[in-house]
C-alpha cells in the first residue's frame, strides 16, 4: 500500500508541475552538440581556447575551441605548427598555453 501512495504522490507532483516524465532529462549527460557529434562551429574571429593536449610517442593531439587538430590542420584559417605537452604555436605566431603561468603581485 505504501508503494501505491508513493506512486501517486509522485504523480501528483509532477501533474502540479506540468512537466511528464519523459521530459525530464539526465544531468549528467553531455549537451546537445557534443551528443550529436558536432562541435560548436567557431566563427571568425572567435578567440583561440587550448581545451586540451593529448601525446604520444607517436603523434600529438590539441584540442582548440572542441575541435580536434594536429600539426598542419588549421583552425579559423590559421594552422597548427607545433604541438607539446603544454603548449600549441600556431601559424600566426601565437603560442596557445594549457596551463597560464601564474604571477605573484
Amino acid at each position: 500500500m505504501l508503494l501505491n501512495k508513493s506512486h501517486l504522490f509522485i504523480g501528483l507532483v509532477f501533474l502540479g508541475l506540468g512537466v511528464s516524465a519523459k521530459e525530464l532529462r539526465d544531468p549528467t549527460l553531455p549537451g546537445k552538440a557534443f551528443a550529436q557529434g558536432q562541435p560548436a562551429a567557431p566563427t571568425q574571429g572567435q578567440r583561440l581556447v587550448l581545451n586540451s593536449i593529448v601525446s604520444s610517442a607517436n603523434s600529438a593531439y590539441a584540442v582548440i575551441n572542441n575541435q580536434i587538430l594536429s600539426v598542419g590542420d588549421s583552425i579559423q584559417g590559421v594552422k597548427v605548427v607545433r604541438i607539446t605537452a603544454g603548449a600549441v604555436w600556431l601559424s600566426d605566431g601565437r603560442k596557445l598555453q594549457l596551463f597560464q603561468t601564474i604571477t605573484e603581485r
